[in-house]
């Protein structure tokens, strides 16, 4: 009696060892089947943007990386970054009225990585001055006083480079628009310089002037801090 006892209790030990097996597998195929790199024959990263108290997707937010827009969400808060090369990728989500979040992950080739960012809201400003100069003519003062390719941004902003895009030396021109994604944030006055607040943040900052080709410049808004951000235009 006592030896079918034993049997028994040994018996049931291993049917829960048994059954603890078969859950464990299971739960090992559940993990397998929501990773979050994908094989693919392109290497790159996909994702959504919200808002981490709603819940609610973010349009336009921007994915960045060092001084390269990879790209903008669209309507459904949805991106995807294609042609990457593998490597180590820390890349900064921002958009405005919110927060920025940082990442970094490595990006294995010929696999697609799942990465979802959740921005805080944050009403933080900083203030951004800037000033736009044509390119020849900031070529031709550089030969006269080279010493100007060392000023900052401010002394740049301050100074009197003689390349100032300016209702005085060029009087049909339009004033410059300053836009983030297509919101328009500021438009040039008559000596050719804007400035105003911006919700602090990583942002792709572009300027459209006519007659000039586009440009871009990753702009980091530091709270209650001032940045300078001066164009240098091409003519088309």
């Amino acid at each position: 009696m006592e030896v079918m006892q034993q049997i028994r209790r040994r018996g049931n030990k291993s049917m829960r060892e048994h059954a603890k097996l078969l859950c464990l597998c299971a739960i090992l195929m559940l993990y397998a089947g929501c990773s979050e790199k994908i094989e693919s024959t392109e290497t790159g990263i996909k994702g959504t943007v919200k808002d981490i108290a709603q819940n609610a997707v973010i349009f336009p937010a921007y994915i960045i990386h060092g001084q390269e827009l990879l790209a903008t969400t669209d309507e459904d808060g949805s991106y995807e970054i294609t042609s990457l090369e593998e490597g180590i990728y820390t890349l900064v989500c921002s958009a405005l009225d919110y927060g920025d979040q940082s990442l970094q992950l490595v990006i294995e080739e010929g696999a697609i990585v799942s990465l979802d960012f959740l921005l805080t809201p944050d009403e933080h400003t900083g203030t951004v001055y800037g000033e736009l100069h044509d390119q020849v003519l900031y070529d031709e003062q550089l030969i006269s006083d080279p010493g100007m390719a060392d000023w900052t941004g401010k002394e740049l902003f301050d100074g009197v480079s003689g390349a100032t895009i300016q209702k005085k030396s060029f009087p049909d021109l339009p004033p410059g628009d300053i836009y983030i994604g297509d919101s328009l944030f500021f438009s040039t006055d008559e000596y050719g310089q804007y400035w105003g607040d911006i919700q602090h943040g990583t942002y792709p900052v572009w300027v459209f002037l006519a007659g000039y080709r586009d440009s871009m410049q990753i702009l980091r808004i530091v709270p209650d801090s001032s940045v300078f951000a001066n164009f240098i235009l091409t003519e088309e």
